[in-house]
């Protein structure tokens, strides 16, 4: 079979692959996709591009900070869904308002939206056009893999075409890809874009040629790249790297270098005018309807800023590099809405061959020429060099870009860095052989099967409502009935836990009779003054149930997996709580059948135990480290004074003075006691490693502070400029720099 056959069975293998993964997620539970529909939908009934105001609610603005992206992608998914009536897509698109989004969780509730039957195949009406919007993502990712066969074409020319082919299969294989590949998703549009100016500027690289015709391809593919997504831009800062290796001579010295680069600047600057003169023909209306809707804002950043949430402060390098593992993961493959995993073991062997991959490039870089071959054949004015140069530019442009914008916003993806894939291709196919000449096949083989496998084996199960059945008896009888329809026949769980530790409980239901409202539970460990110690909310089959639609008799199993923070107090003595409530009311469903507490039913006994060898509480920026905390009483009147015992260190020399600041606030903020000052008294300045500190308080509680829960909260911040210090745990995880450690109540 001839190259270009095995491109075209890969291309429709990809194709398939891609459809898999779409059938495999239920609508609006991929990646954003639950904002990024309504965009489509807006476009395809005719009603024109969204305009964002600051306080837009869903009902508004369903399309949330999607709605300041670049059309082009929107439009083109349009065109293909206007076909359907869409016009019962909002009842198919219910909010889950306890989804764990970008928190992966070992009780389920995954899934954004609380799933209807009309999901369910045949499709009809919204649930067909949005699968028509999604076929749009779909065929652009299949170009994208023909197009890094293209890419991989122009620098391994003279290679085996097993190389340029395994560079497609990579493409295709990586999960995360092929999971975006199935979703409605602009960054499709703006990767397969990108792909295409990635080859076109490796091959200007290669046959030299910066004429005109060549200028207004790339200045089209930039302009509908920018289009696509603000990221696109970074095409024209590939295209100038690209235009100056090919510039830059190959022989001679400095003098005769920069000679012949100047001489070749005129034609450069023609190409760089004639790029952007397409370019903007094309996408500059766009950018220029920013400046006057969104007060000069040439990239609208402020609009999708003030809709998806702000850093405040933003976060430093320092932040960012904590999160690194979850950048790696998000890459491979963390799918829904960032809180659906494969197997850690996974992420493991990819990095090991990553980091493989890496090894072999940097060995081919110093590894001595073939002996045998003491003057090796001349290459056509080094291009394969300054393709690679190329493409380590580029990605470090998307890389930069990248850390920028995840500095204002939480945006910590590694699949943001998909305009590079065919790149990431290539140099895992040629570091691998660097070390062995099989190991790129037997590795894109492996990565192949992963991606074949992830559809049935992670994507289904996460979103799969519970068997009508128990799925085993629980030891402790409970017999209680909710809003006389829904009963909690039994439970079982552990008796004994520590700070930091997840404990589980299992409870069996049974529906008496289909209840009205689509209710939510939530489960609380509470103490002997009823102060929440863990919680946890969800709709009932791990998130997947809506109990309107239940019929009588339905039996279920559920688990709530509760994280105790790592902060809280121990020993202490704490129940289990469940009932269930009306998300949209926040009202509570009426307990019978045994006694409760607020229409909420305890029982059980759970033991808060001391860790055995505790480790550091907190770690702060400047060095400084909450070893431990006591506080005494853990319930107190108004005039009392409660008494808070510290002890900190440093983990190396602090530079600066800072202030610790203990308060204790109500659930709306509001202040019963504060004491801020520095670490036992003394200035942090010139503190050194090793050297420790104990800080006694006192916090008289404010004499007209009502009843109630009362939250414990720490801050370290510089007094002359009150910026705060970003706080990390044990693990090196940015977690804040607002903590809470534990919460009392207030008599």
């Amino acid at each position: 079979m001839t190259e270009r056959r095995w491109v075209a069975v890969l291309a429709l293998l990809s194709f398939f692959l891609f459809t898999a993964y779409s059938l495999a997620t239920p609508l609006f539970e991929a990646s954003d996709e639950l904002w990024h529909y309504p965009f489509v939908q807006r476009l395809a009934t005719g009603g024109g591009l969204p305009v964002q105001r600051p306080d837009q609610t869903d009902a508004d603005a369903p399309w949330r900070q999607e709605g300041s992206q670049p059309p082009l992608y929107y439009a083109f998914s349009a065109a293909l869904s206007a076909p359907f009536d869409s016009s019962n897509w909002r009842e198919l698109r219910r909010l889950n308002p306890h989804a764990d989004m970008g928190v992966p969780t070992r009780d389920g509730n995954s899934n954004a939206i609380l799933q209807t039957p009309a999901d369910a195949f045949p499709w009809t009406r919204a649930a067909l056009a949005v699968r028509a919007a999604r076929l749009a993502s779909i065929l652009l990712s299949t170009a994208t893999v023909v197009l890094a066969w293209l890419a991989a074409s122009e620098v391994f020319r003279e290679s085996s075409p097993l190389r340029r082919l395994l560079v497609m299969a990579f493409v295709a294989s990586v999960p995360m890809f092929a999971y975006i590949s199935g979703a409605i998703n602009n960054d499709n549009a703006a990767v397969t874009l990108s792909t295409a100016g990635l080859w076109w500027a490796l091959r200007l690289i290669r046959l030299g040629r910066w004429d005109a015709r060549s200028a207004a391809i790339a200045g089209a593919v930039t302009g509908l790249a920018a289009l696509s997504k603000v990221s696109g831009l970074g095409l024209a800062g590939l295209f100038a790297v690209a235009g100056a290796l090919s510039a830059w001579p190959s022989e001679g010295d400095l003098k005769t270098r920069l000679h012949g680069f100047a001489g070749a600047l005129p034609r450069l600057i023609r190409f760089g005018v004639i790029l952007v003169g397409v370019a903007a023909a094309i996408s500059a209306w766009w950018y220029i309807r920013n400046v006057v809707q969104y007060g000069g804002d040439v990239l609208g950043w402020s609009a999708f800023l003030d809709a998806v949430g702000r850093r405040e402060p933003p976060a430093d390098l320092t932040k960012l590099w904590s999160e690194r593992e979850g950048f790696f993961w998000a890459f491979w493959g963390v799918f829904g809405g960032l809180n659906v995993i494969m197997p850690p073991w996974i992420y493991d062997v990819l990095l090991a061959l990553t980091a493989a991959s890496g090894i072999g490039l940097a060995l081919k870089l110093v590894r001595p020429r073939n002996s045998r071959q003491a003057t090796p054949p001349p290459r056509p004015a080094g291009w394969k060099t300054r393709q690679a140069f190329a493409m380590a530019a580029f990605a470090l442009i998307v890389f930069i870009g990248l850390l920028r914008w995840s500095a204002l916003t939480p945006a910590s993806q590694g699949r943001l860095m998909f305009p590079c894939i065919a790149a990431f291709g290539m140099a895992w196919v040629y570091g691998l052989g660097s070390l062995h000449r099989r190991m790129p096949l037997i590795a894109t083989s492996a990565l192949a099967c992963l991606a074949l496998v992830v559809p049935t084996s992670v994507l289904i199960p996460a979103y799969a409502k519970p068997a009508p059945v128990w799925t085993e008896r629980q030891a402790v009888p409970v017999g209680a009935v909710f809003a006389g329809a829904i009963e909690l026949v039994e439970a079982g769980a552990e008796t004994a836990a520590e700070p930091g530790a997840e404990i589980t409980l299992r409870l069996n239901w049974r529906v008496l009779a289909t209840p009205a409202v689509n209710y939510s539970v939530f489960v609380h460990l509470v103490d002997e003054d009823g102060v929440i110690v863990a919680q946890r909310d969800m709709h009932p089959g791990q998130g997947s149930l809506a109990t309107a639609e239940l019929p009588p008799g339905r039996l279920w199993s559920d688990r709530y997996t509760l994280k105790i923070s790592g902060f809280e107090r121990a020993p202490r003595n704490t129940r289990w709580e469940v009932g269930l409530y009306d998300a949209a009311s926040g009202a509570r469903a009426a307990l019978s059948g045994v006694p409760g507490r607020e229409n909420a039913v305890q029982f059980g006994a759970v033991r808060i135990m001391p860790r055995r060898d505790p480790p550091a509480l907190l770690q702060y920026e400047p060095g400084i480290v909450l070893a431990r905390y006591a506080i005494s009483p853990s319930t107190i009147a108004p005039g009392e004074a409660l008494q808070v015992d510290l002890e900190w260190s440093a983990n190396r020399l602090v530079d600066g003075d800072f202030v610790a600041s203990i308060q204790l606030l109500d659930a709306r903020s509001g202040k019963a006691a504060q004491s801020d000052m520095p670490p036992a008294g003394r200035t942090t300045s010139g503190w050194r490693a090793g050297e420790t500190r104990a800080d006694s308080r006192s916090l008289v509680i404010d004499p007209g502070t009502q009843p109630g829960a009362y939250r414990l909260m720490l801050v370290v911040y510089r007094p002359e400029t009150f910026a705060r210090a970003g706080g990390y745990d044990a693990r090196g995880i940015y977690i804040g720099d607002q903590i809470e450690l534990t919460r009392i109540w207030i008599k």
